[in-house]
């Protein structure tokens, strides 16, 4: 009876993990990264481009912090500290030739 029981507990809880469904990212659907579309289709319309915004990446450093005992007699053991020396910035930048953008082939030809 005991290991009917078992069974049956352990054949409920392996169903229950296996019929999941599949995931449906939204925001990857959303910006249409396959065929972009909506980007052409904008850019189509201009026939340069002259200001395109870069982002640019953040400056960040690591610090490291020695060994020592603290004011309040408290032994620190020293470690690693991440800090952000300049943050993040939108840059936008004349460009001389129009902007093109490669769409990413689903097969590979031979």
């Amino acid at each position: 009876m005991k290991s009917i029981f078992l069974l049956s507990v352990a054949l409920l809880l392996s169903s229950c993990a296996t019929t999941r469904a599949p995931s449906l990212n939204l925001l990857e659907k959303r910006s249409d990264y396959d065929n972009m579309g909506q980007i052409e289709n904008e850019l189509s319309s201009v026939d340069a481009p002259l200001l395109v915004p870069q982002r640019t990446n953040p400056t960040v450093t690591d610090i490291w912090i020695h060994p020592h005992e603290m004011p309040t007699g408290d032994y620190f053991r020293g470690g690693w500290i991440r800090t952000v020396i300049s943050n993040a910035r939108w840059e936008v930048e004349k460009k001389k030739s129009p902007l093109v953008i490669k769409k990413k082939s689903k097969h590979l030809k031979k």
